[in-house]
């Protein structure tokens, strides 16, 4: 639900529903026994969910009538107008999110054997006891159930997982690692993640895992390539040319993991290489074979009679090459899990060179719900831009994005403000193109195509039926990059480019503010359940 005031709608609206029925079945009852035992057990229903506190009756009506979805949710299987009666409950200065939560957590109440539980059975806390009192509730669609989307027990185990690819702001996982921490404090924390192998560029981190390789690796970047059949989703691969050498990777925050595989290529003449968990040898691969040929190594915490392991390494056996292109890590539990894999320096046209079946290979093992897509600063500093033939690209890429993962909902994040600080542009001078007439005003000048890549991109995602988030919002207008820049402590790096750690956290939580709704509108299907 987007709003504690939404949740306290829906409460509103069970509430309701539950004494309509309850007031119906005193008024349709024939048989005096049987009325009686059904009166006397919906009461005591009602009874305990006046536990769940809320304000007054009127302020219940009219939040109850805020929304059609819920006068459709009253109105399911009725004939003639809503019922509006409720009786009084005690008002309560505690926000609805957090009733309803403590309502899910309480101890059990009565059994309701008259009705159909949607999903698993459940008898938990007062929203169970209003659903025992609401016959109604067993004709609603199956895709709901009588809690909406607030029930977790009518979900199947299952995680939702964000996938971003972008450029350099999201390859340092200081932006999307804040994302990834504040809807996993709402959610729960999935536990997958795609990693890029080794340290192939200074910009590139991960804020899950810490990275570390001996000497004898050298890497291979999709961005500086003309075999794009040798890249998958990492954009890199991390490369071994002598017996001995390896890269390791370390949980950060003493987190454990339960599984790991680890993908490589083969190739003619091809070397062998092991994989360890917690410095324990792991499992071998032999990677002589066709060329560019994917060979993966599966190894599972539980093999080795461990809870969960740390820490990652593989070594190459043989002076032959070892070619590693990416890490999978999973960890037991439902939630939210969020991929970022970010390439810096790179446009959204990168994406074009990925091979198509590399492409499919990798959304598949990833399986995203939703599509996050963080390019545009790059395109922006780029005042030769052909905008429309870039907007042509940028839709090719999403139509074949949403080919490859129909089912996912698609996010473009329109590039934050910047500004130009290098050479004569420093202080404005001839060197520079002239300042838009938005951003007169400002000591250094802004690139006149950042914001024409924004508004092309706002558009596309309004075309294409995407999400869009303007990251420039998030900052002052105008000049953004140099008031953030000029902050205490600074938000803005002084490249005017990128931003500080607290730049980028601020950021972060407004974008995990525009995400979270979209991801609450997607319990049903996505099995994800806010646990804020």
């Amino acid at each position: 639900m987007r709003s504690s005031v939404a949740l306290l709608a829906w409460a509103s609206a069970l509430l309701i529903g539950a004494v309509g029925a309850s007031l119906t079945a005193k008024i349709d009852a024939n048989s005096p026994a049987d009325a009686a035992a059904a009166e006397k057990a919906r009461e005591k229903s009602l009874l305990a969910a006046s536990r769940l506190q809320l304000p007054a009756t009127p302020q219940l009506i009219a939040l109850a009538g805020g929304e059609l979805r819920f006068d459709a949710w009253r109105n399911s299987g009725r004939s003639g107008p809503p019922k509006t009666t409720t009786r009084a409950v005690a008002p309560t200065g505690a926000p609805g999110d957090k009733l309803l939560r403590a309502a899910m957590m309480s101890s059990p109440t009565m059994p309701h054997p008259n009705l159909t539980p949607i999903g698993r059975p459940r008898s938990v806390g007062a929203l169970s006891a209003l659903e025992a009192a609401l016959p109604a509730a067993g004709r609603l669609s199956p895709q709901l159930s009588a809690y909406g989307e607030l029930e977790p027990d009518a979900f199947a185990p299952r995680r939702l997982t964000v996938l971003q690819l972008g450029d350099s702001h999201t390859a340092a996982d200081f932006f999307t690692g804040r994302v990834r921490e504040r809807l996993q404090q709402v959610f729960g924390a999935g536990g997958m993640d795609y990693l890029v192998p080794g340290r192939p560029h200074p910009g590139v981190r991960s804020a899950l895992f810490d990275s570390d390789v001996s000497d004898g690796w050298s890497y291979e970047a999709l961005q500086k390539s003309d075999d794009a059949r040798r890249f998958y989703l990492s954009g890199f691969n991390a490369v071994a040319h002598r017996a001995g050498a390896s890269l390791s990777l370390k949980a950060k925050d003493g987190l454990a993991y339960d599984s790991v595989q680890v993908a490589f290529l083969k190739q003619p003449g091809g070397g062998r290489a092991e994989v360890l968990v917690d410095g324990a040898p792991s499992g071998e691969v032999d990677l002589d074979g066709a060329a560019d040929q994917r060979a993966t190594l599966d190894v599972s915490a539980a093999d080795h009679g461990e809870k969960g392991f740390h820490d990652i390494a593989v070594r190459a056996l043989t002076d032959a090459p070892v070619t590693v292109t990416g890490v999978e890590v999973n960890r037991g539990g439902d939630g939210v899990s969020y991929v970022s894999l970010g390439f810096p320096g790179a446009t959204v046209q990168l994406l074009q060179k990925l091979a198509e079946d590399n492409l499919a290979d990798d959304l598949k093992r990833v399986a995203p719900d939703v599509i996050v897509l963080a390019f545009g600063t790059n395109e922006g500093f780029n005042d030769a831009l052909d905008v429309a033939a870039y907007t042509a690209q940028y839709e090719q890429i999403v139509k074949r994005l949403k080919a490859l993962r129909p089912q996912a909902r698609i996010v473009i994040i329109g590039p934050p403000d910047g500004a130009r600080a290098t050479g004569s542009c420093r202080s404005g001078g001839p060197g520079c193109p002239p300042p838009s007439a938005e951003n007169a005003a400002c000591k250094l000048p802004t690139p006149p195509k950042l914001a024409q890549v924004r508004d092309a991109q706002r558009k596309l995602a309004m075309r294409l039926e995407a999400n869009f988030w303007d990251w420039s919002s998030a900052m002052p207008a105008p000049c953004g990059a140099q008031a953030w820049a000029a902050a205490d402590p600074p938000l803005m790096a002084r490249d005017y480019v990128h931003m500080t750690m607290e730049g980028y956290r601020r950021s972060a939580d407004r974008f995990a503010d525009f995400l979270i709704p979209l991801i609450e509108g997607r319990q049903t299907d996505a099995h994800v359940v806010s646990n804020n």
